[in-house]
């Protein structure tokens, strides 16, 4: 497996890997690890079938079961079907082209998301990224002090953390009560902590009146979408694009609706909860939270993810197996 960097801040190229073959506990968690340390990967050329690709999932945490029917696969309901289908209700249309962190209006969020084109235009349909865990890392002292405290109020219904250009669907809701997460997030693996669901569902913060919530939440979107935080990615046809939903915000762009003949796109999407099962041990018990990464015993394995790494940009964060592009 290598790993080539991603032009821009963060994300990552693996090739030499092939994920319809079985894997074992090391060269699962060599890709997880790689996740982690670059939170966007795009792994190209993979052959999978429905029930692979499904496989690959559940490597990764328990797939979660898409709340619209029609949108699941009919064998396989852990995947989801995006297509630019004209028949699509205008209502629903890019109804991903905002900024948010998937499910952060359940109770328990994904934890990771990837893409699997099987059909794909030759141009268009990128994804695009910010890394809120270097944006955290980058906020004023004070400003990180402040937030550190703070819960979010999310509502399913969509949030009011919203600047101009972004598009919310409105055609696939469900009654489901509001949830607060931390607005600062500590990933349950690598113990790094990020800026969490401060945009998309994101409707208030705790204990704080509305309009001083929205204008903070407001300020704090703004920080995180600076050029330096931010990355695109595109995957095409039998290309795989995943990412690590603790530590970045992401963006779908606009989408050409279309039934002709090289211009159809159907995407199979697949998001996890939890964690991966080769870091079982660190799942957080009822009742008992994770210790801080400093204060978890034993040393680090050779490889895995680091519980503070330096910010991608650093040439002392590479590690030995990247290539620089």
């Amino acid at each position: 497996m290598i790993e080539t960097r991603l032009p821009g801040a963060f994300g990552a190229t693996l090739t030499d890997i092939d994920l319809a073959a079985p894997r074992s506990d090391q060269q699962i968690r060599a890709i997880v690890d790689a996740l982690f340390r670059h939170r966007v990967l795009l792994i190209p050329g993979q052959r999978l079938s429905r029930a692979q690709y499904v496989r690959f999932g559940a490597e990764w945490g328990t797939p979660i079961s898409f709340f619209v029917p029609g949108a699941r696969d009919h064998e396989f309901p852990e995947i989801i079907r995006i297509t630019n289908s004209p028949a699509t209700p205008e209502v629903s249309r890019d109804g991903a082209m905002h900024w948010h962190s998937d499910s952060s209006y359940e109770a328990e969020p994904a934890a990771v998301t990837m893409l699997y084109p099987r059909e794909m235009p030759a141009a268009g349909n990128a994804t695009r990224f910010a890394d809120s865990a270097a944006a955290y890392a980058a906020l004023p002292d004070r400003l990180r002090a402040h937030v550190d405290r703070l819960a979010v109020i999310h509502d399913p219904r969509g949030g009011k953390v919203t600047t101009d250009g972004e598009v919310r669907g409105r055609g696939a809701t469900r009654e489901l009560p509001r949830v607060t997460h931390p607005l600062v997030a500590t990933h349950p693996v690598t113990g790094r902590r990020s800026l969490f669901g401060f945009s998309g569902t994101a409707a208030g913060i705790v204990d704080m009146a509305e309009d001083a919530a929205i204008e903070l939440l407001l300020e704090l979107k703004e920080f995180a979408l600076q050029p330096r935080f931010r990355q695109e990615a595109r995957a095409g046809v039998d290309d795989v694009l995943i990412w690590d939903n603790w530590s970045v915000v992401h963006s779908a762009t606009r989408t050409h609706y279309s039934d002709r003949d090289g211009e159809r796109r159907l995407v199979h999407r697949i998001s996890t909860r939890g964690i991966p099962q080769v870091y079982a041990d660190r799942a957080p018990r009822p009742g008992h939270r994770n210790p801080a990464p400093a204060d978890r015993p034993g040393p680090q394995t050779p490889g895995s993810p680091q519980p503070m790494p330096p910010t991608p940009n650093d040439p002392a964060s590479a590690s030995p197996a990247v290539r620089p592009h």
